[in-house]
């Protein structure tokens, strides 16, 4: 009789599948989150970060905030930052947090 770790190390996975066909564009589609809060601080006294990932190319950004209603300025920021490089922003893909949904981005 073997034992469990003789058993797991012969069991195998299956390969994942093809990569699915990325239908945008660079800069068209952003997934973004925000993260936090941690019970330790993060690089210069944060507690949250900004997670923001293209798409099209899966660039992943990082923004580091002290406080959540900083998320908003951060957001323009990575806007702004797409329109400079020629890039045009159609969607972003949010989990509508209440750091999200507020007077200052609907305008």
């Amino acid at each position: 009789m073997d034992c469990i770790a003789c058993i797991q190390a012969k069991q195998s996975v299956a390969p994942f599948g093809p990569l699915m066909q990325q239908n945008t564009s660079p800069g068209e589609l952003t997934h973004i989150d925000l993260c936090g809060k941690y019970d330790i601080t993060l690089i210069n006294g944060s507690l949250y970060y900004l997670l923001m990932v293209a798409d099209a190319t899966r660039y992943t950004s990082i923004a580091f905030l002290k406080t959540k209603n900083q998320a908003a300025k951060k957001l323009k920021n990575y806007i702004t930052h797409l329109k400079v490089r020629q890039r045009v922003p159609h969607a972003l893909r949010l989990d509508k947090g209440s750091e999200f949904v507020n007077a200052d981005l609907r305008d």
